[in-house]
């Protein structure tokens, strides 16, 4: 939030009178901030929102291990209306809860969800990505209506869809074509249980609901293996967890917390994340601040393309034990940031990565 005063108007104050106006003006705004981060924390961890947090300072936090992480509400939620199902979203956006013949697919993470469990022929068209879209074999051949950041209203108006499965940066979209009475849905995830939730409902969507509970029940079980697996193994060094971040960019560096799906790995896997608890959805870790955590490793995605971009962004990354053991790896983000069930491979990936980081 800005708030712009004009200089000649704050000449003519008092001095008494203008410290006055600063305390009204600052504590509503850092108030509104407070509650915007969290917000962004929650709802946006994937998609690069609250790029404007505070830097981290030089201290060198208590993160020891794991943080516990609040969910108290997922991405899509169902709900009963006058005795009708509905499925509705955190942006507000909700639809009958029923099977649907053509489906407008412009979240990349949904497309990989309905062919995961074989719901593809109710895919009327897809939006193209930067990355490809897994099973790029198959999806490369759909029709297209656009960039999943600025899909064409008019083609999807064209394609007659009974549903439109939006992202997160197609909400204004998705307003218009509800506005227009298109039943549409802005689909996310933050965290495994929301990916899993929105698995089953799409499930419901498509009429594969036995296939989309059997695909959840196997990525589950294959986490339950790793954590039975990690407890008797955890990821250490020197007797505590490895430590380390998930970073988004390197100019600034910035880091996901554990409000993130990101973060939701580092977690899982029992790594300590040197970025959790600090304000905004993607802080800004400053060079002391990395100093002082002396992460294991650090991986990066998102606006990173390679791990020689971490190994730049920073002098300091040379000081620390990821940087010195070249602990740095570049992870794609269509495998570890898309909202769909094949995370959980990428998940397992980054398992055995760290593995030859841990003095285990």
């Amino acid at each position: 939030m800005t708030v712009k005063i004009k200089k000649s108007f704050v000449k003519a104050l008092p001095r008494g009178s203008f410290i006055l106006l600063c305390l009204f003006l600052v504590f509503p705004a850092l108030a509104f901030c407070g509650k915007g981060e969290k917000r962004a924390a929650g709802e946006n961890g994937v998609n690069g929102n609250g790029a404007g947090g505070n830097a981290a300072s030089g201290k060198a936090g208590n993160n020891t291990g794991a943080v516990p992480v609040e969910r108290p509400e997922l991405y899509w939620t169902i709900v009963q209306e006058g005795g009708t199902g509905f499925v509705r979203d955190k942006n507000g956006f909700s639809v009958p809860l029923r099977t649907y013949e053509r489906i407008v697919l412009i979240s990349p993470g949904a497309v990989e969800s309905f062919y995961l469990i074989g719901a593809e022929d109710r895919i009327a068209a897809v939006s193209s990505s930067r990355d490809p879209v897994w099973p790029e074999e198959k999806t490369a051949l759909l029709p297209s209506i656009g960039n999943a950041a600025r899909p064409n209203m008019e083609a999807i108006v064209a394609l007659e869809p009974d549903l439109v499965i939006g992202n997160a940066m197609s909400v204004s979209l998705a307003a218009d074509l509800a506005s227009r009475g298109y039943a549409v849905l802005v689909h996310g995830a933050d965290s495994m249980a929301e990916i899993f939730n929105n698995t089953r409902i799409i499930g419901r969507f498509t009429g594969k609901d036995d296939a989309a509970e059997r695909l959840i029940q196997e990525k589950e079980g294959r986490l339950e293996n790793l954590r039975r697996e990690l407890a008797e193994r955890p990821l250490t060094y020197k007797g505590t967890p490895l430590k380390g971040a998930f970073l988004y960019s390197t100019s600034p560096i910035m880091a996901f917390t554990e409000s993130s799906l990101p973060g939701e790995i580092l977690s899982i896997l029992g790594l300590a994340n040197i970025a959790a608890g600090l304000n905004a959805a993607q802080p800004i870790l400053s060079p002391e601040y990395i100093l002082a955590q002396d992460p294991d490793f650090l991986f990066g995605s998102m606006a990173i393309t390679k791990a020689e971009d971490i190994l730049g962004a920073d002098s300091v990354i040379l000081q620390t034990r990821a940087g010195r053991e070249r602990n740095i790896r570049f992870v794609p983000s269509s495998l570890f940031l898309r909202t769909s069930p094949r995370i959980v491979e990428g998940l397992l990936d980054m398992y055995g990565e760290l593995a030859g980081f841990s003095d285990r």
